[in-house]
């Protein structure tokens, strides 16, 4: 057969038996925009592993920071980052994100909100207290670690006509009926001064002001990710002010327009700050070898 035909038995056998004779196209793998970035995301997911499940990056933080970190140089489409994100954490863990529509409200009207979230100070890692003021009205939103509701109200030159919370004991003192709140007399004072009407949620009914809840997870994974490090807190919420102008400069997710733009429209709304700022902090008598005194903390 190898006289006749010029090539060996097997390799005849194997043309003689087969059936399909299409040329076979190996297509080479295209590659992707994304590809020299990947390697820093799957860092930065990894990472998150140690991290708390609320502290950990979203797509859209992966994609804002690498716009950050290489600005003009990344040309990569936030679609193509949630794609490979979303795939990458399927290895990794399992991850749901949602969103919920909220109903309009009008200009001037603010909520208010704490979550909890770990920084860095010093060195020293600790897991603490931030608040959350957000306009439901333009979206924007305002955040400060803890203590830092008069922060905002000085950072902004204006205060809210009302505010709407949650009943935390450090406000609520008792739920009474026909959904009055007997409040702390420093909150009582505090609101006095600053001219704002306090309204409360329903018991059991945190969805009634869903939109800082909402806020309140936003902030967390976009300032709060990765875990940030400061030599104070006074220059932390300083950066903060600054995160929260910076995040003015998009669109409304409904509206249409510029945050910034609603958020004029929310400030017009409000009424002025008092000249005098109101004083955080009690007196207590204690006890000194030299007879009582009063002192404040």
């Amino acid at each position: 057969m190898v006289k006749e035909t010029g090539y060996a038995f097997e390799t005849v056998k194997k043309y003689a038996e087969k059936e399909d004779f299409n040329v076979v196209h190996h297509q080479q793998r295209r590659r992707s925009k994304l590809d020299p970035y990947k390697a820093q995301i799957d860092e930065w997911l990894t990472n998150d592993l140690k991290e708390k499940p609320k502290q950990r990056h979203t797509a859209k933080r992966v994609y804002d920071r690498l716009r950050k970190m290489y600005g003009s140089e990344f040309k990569v489409s936030e679609r193509t980052v949630r794609y490979y994100v979303s795939a990458k954490k399927k290895e990794l863990y399992d991850s749901n994100d949602c969103s919920i529509p909220f109903d309009d409200h009008p200009p001037g009207e603010a909520q208010a909100d704490f979550g909890t979230a770990d920084s860095i100070e010093n060195g020293e890692r600790f897991t603490g207290l931030y608040l959350t003021l957000s306009l439901p009205y333009s979206n924007a939103g305002f955040t400060q670690v803890f203590k830092g509701q008069r922060n905002i109200f000085e950072y902004t030159g204006e205060v809210p006509e009302g505010i709407l919370f949650d009943n935390p004991p450090t406000i609520v003192k008792r739920i009474l009926e026909h959904g009055n709140r007997e409040v702390t007399e420093s909150f009582k004072r505090f609101a006095l001064h600053y001219g704002f009407k306090s309204n409360f949620c329903n018991p059991g009914h945190g969805q009634d002001k869903g939109h800082v809840e909402n806020k309140v997870g936003y902030s967390r994974r976009n300032f709060f990710v990765p875990v940030p490090e400061s030599k104070n807190l006074n220059e932390f919420n300083k950066n903060l002010f600054e995160e929260a102008e910076q995040d003015m400069q998009r669109k409304h997710y409904k509206k249409g327009s510029f945050i910034a733009d609603l958020f004029a429209e929310d400030q017009a709304a409000m009424h002025k700050l008092p000249e005098t700022p109101f004083e955080i902090g009690r007196y207590k008598k204690v006890k000194a070898d030299k007879g009582a005194v009063s002192c404040k903390r």
